[in-house]
């Protein structure tokens, strides 16, 4: 949800019988992996505990091991801007998302709190993230937070990833 179709852009239908949400969730399942479970927060309502928001934050540096890259494809290679332009030595928000339902009710809030504590408890002086620049409402919602616009990764248009404008690197800085 938080990927605003980069996800299903990069894996879906690359591996026949495979899904984006597939890899995903090796990947968070794992231990080992920037996006594991271990670099994960979930927000939560109910006596079930249903998920209505999940936000995760590594340090930016774990993008340069080339262990994590799943797979080198054309769609991959689509991508690089962005997976270059980066805000190296920071923490990295890889993704931030809220039930449509939950929007507005103070869950992203909560989580970035999270993600903004973590940065900080773990000795960064900076948390990024990048959001596609035709997320007027992402983009404000950062800017309303104190992130500040760093860079524009410029991505060509493609039939499978419906964006215009790029991906914003934003910044955060510890106070």
């Amino acid at each position: 949800m938080s990927g605003g179709g980069l996800y299903e852009f990069l894996f879906d239908d690359l591996i026949p019988y495979v899904t984006a949400q597939d890899i995903l969730s090796a990947g968070i399942a794992g231990e080992d992996y920037p996006i594991s479970y271990r670099n994960c927060r979930v927000a939560t309502v109910g006596e079930e505990g249903a998920i209505v928001g999940a936000a995760n934050v590594f340090p930016v540096d774990l993008l340069k091991d080339e262990s994590y890259l799943l797979v080198a494809s054309e769609r991959h290679n689509h991508i690089l801007p962005m997976l270059e332009l980066q805000d190296w030595g920071s923490m990295f928000l890889n993704s931030l998302a809220t039930d449509e339902t939950y929007r507005g009710s103070g869950v992203g809030g909560q989580l970035l709190a999270w993600a903004k504590h973590r940065t900080a408890a773990e000795g960064f002086d900076r948390l990024s993230l990048h959001v596609w620049a035709d997320n007027i409402a992402a983009v404000a919602f950062y800017e309303a937070r104190g992130f500040v616009r760093i860079g524009i990764a410029e991505i060509a248009h493609h039939p499978r990833l419906a964006h215009n404008g790029g991906s914003l690197l934003m910044s955060w800085r510890v106070r």
